[in-house]
C-alpha cells in the first residue's frame, strides 16, 4: 500500500500537468454539409450543382433526395433551384411533390413576405406548370368510416 505522502505527490503532479495546458476556447461556426454561404463561389457551385441535377432527374426517388439535401440546408434555396426542382417534379408527373416544394419553401422561410416574394418571382413558372399553392387547394377533412363495435346505440 502506497503511503499518503506518494498519493499528495501524485496529485501535485496532475494538477501542474493539466495546469500547463492550457486548452483554448475556440467557436466555429458549423453549416450543414460543410458549406459556408458567406463563400459564394463555393455556393454558386452548389447552386449549379443541384440546378444542373433537377434538370437531369429521371425518377422520384433522385427528386426527393435531392430536395432533401438542398432544404437540409441552413438557408431557404435560391429562386432558379426551386423553378428547377418544380419543373423536374412536373416532368416526372408527380403533381403532390410540386406542391410540397412550395409548402416546404414555405416552412424554410423566416417570414411570409419572404415566401410571397419568391411566388412573385415563381409565378409564371407555377402558372405554367398548373401547380397550385397549398392553401388554394383548401383544408382537406377526413371521413372517418363509422365501425360497428363504436357505434353505442
Amino acid at each position: 500500500m502506497s503511503s499518503p505522502a506518494n498519493c499528495s505527490w501524485w496529485m501535485s503532479e496532475i494538477r501542474t500537468q493539466s495546469a500547463s495546458f492550457p486548452v483554448a476556447a475556440l467557436q466555429i461556426r458549423k453549416y450543414s454539409h460543410e458549406l459556408n454561404p458567406a463563400n459564394t463561389k463555393d455556393y454558386d457551385a452548389y447552386v449549379a450543382e443541384w440546378t444542373s441535377h433537377f434538370k437531369n432527374v429521371e425518377d422520384d426517388f433522385e427528386l426527393e433526395r435531392g430536395l432533401n439535401h438542398v432544404f437540409a440546408q441552413d438557408w431557404a434555396p435560391q429562386v432558379e433551384l426551386v423553378g428547377e426542382a418544380l419543373q423536374a417534379a412536373r416532368r416526372l408527373d408527380t403533381f403532390a411533390t410540386a406542391v410540397r416544394i412550395l409548402e416546404a419553401l414555405e416552412q424554410k422561410v423566416h417570414k411570409k413576405e419572404q415566401y410571397q416574394q419568391y411566388l412573385t418571382v415563381l409565378k409564371p413558372v407555377i402558372d405554367d406548370l398548373g401547380i397550385v399553392d397549398v392553401h388554394a387547394l383548401g383544408k382537406f377533412d377526413t371521413v372517418r368510416q363509422k365501425v360497428w363495435w363504436a357505434d353505442a346505440n
